[in-house]
């Protein structure tokens, strides 16, 4: 049988490729879902993020443990969506970044939060929680850089880390104590949290970013947008607060020694939430992943 297939790009929102197939039947078929490529010219001409319709969608948290790429989400999911993204800290104004918004409402899509408790989302009504998880040593290790850092592309200079004989400083094995805090903060969100959640992992996003965003998306109650989404993903913007300087001459195992196995305890504990609230055979078990960055650990 002769066959003959033709692409051509369509340019909507749903439609990414169109194949004709001319052969004995002359068979018409449209492909409307997955990731394809894109072409880099439609991509730039997207128009920017724009704000919901009011009560579009319910009020929605992007809550994470500091530390956790909060921020880094709250741009692809805007970007993929096409909706802006808010946060209850004021961070940033309107006009700074296309993505962003200083609202904390219903205009936007999902709004970004680190509280972890039952008075703190009561006061900005959240009916649902996009919850990330990321390992608790890489979630605290960013958030050290942050604060000791002096800003959120800065890192700690290695005094704030050891001393000169090499033991570690009281500032980071005070920080290290916040292990429990990250476990409460998953405990609220995953189990108390009145609201359906949807578990995005940070190492899936990172890694497995199609479907991970596809999932949060349809979580959100939207049709995913495959332009948007595959445009996202193979020609991202940069990443507004990537740190790009070089990390102080400290090893990993030094400082993460004393850390390992309450980490490991806290994941176990993680682990077992999501069993115990979503079940073994629910696609959030299935997607579990707490993989520490720092492989040298391991």
């Amino acid at each position: 049988m002769k066959l003959i297939i033709r692409g051509e790009w369509l340019g909507n929102a749903n439609t990414l490729l169109l194949f004709s197939l001319i052969c004995t039947t002359c068979i018409s078929v449209t492909l409307t879902q997955g990731q394809q490529k894109v072409n880099e010219k439609i991509c730039k001409e997207l128009p920017a993020p724009k704000f919901l319709l009011p009560k579009q969608l319910p009020l929605t948290a992007l809550a994470s443990f500091q530390g956790s790429g909060n921020t880094w989400v709250r741009q692809i999911l805007a970007g993929a969506t096409g909706y802006k993204t808010g946060d209850i800290y004021l961070s940033y104004g309107d006009d700074e970044y296309p993505e962003f918004s200083s609202a904390h409402n219903d205009s936007v899509l999902a709004i970004k939060t680190h509280t972890f408790s039952a008075s703190s989302s009561d006061d900005f009504q959240f009916r649902r929680a996009l919850v990330i998880a990321r390992h608790p040593l890489d979630a605290l290790y960013s958030e050290f850089n942050r604060v000791y850092g002096g800003n959120k592309t800065g890192y700690a200079e290695k005094l704030h880390l050891v001393n000169t004989d090499g033991s570690l400083t009281w500032k980071w094995d005070t920080w290290m104590t916040h292990i429990t805090s990250w476990i409460d903060f998953y405990k609220y969100w995953i189990k108390v949290f009145p609201g359906k959640a949807y578990i995005i992992y940070y190492n899936n996003l990172k890694h497995r970013t199609f479907s991970e965003l596809e999932g949060a998306i349809r979580f959100l109650g939207l049709e995913p947008d495959y332009v948007r989404l595959n445009c996202t993903i193979e020609f991202p913007k940069p990443a507004y607060f990537k740190r790009t300087n070089t990390p102080p001459p400290v090893d990993k195992k030094t400082l993460f020694r004393f850390s390992i196995s309450k980490a490991d305890k806290a994941i176990g504990i993680f682990k077992q939430l999501i069993f115990s609230e979503f079940g073994a055979e629910s696609e959030t078990y299935k997607r579990f992943n707490l993989d520490i960055s720092v492989k040298d650990l391991l």
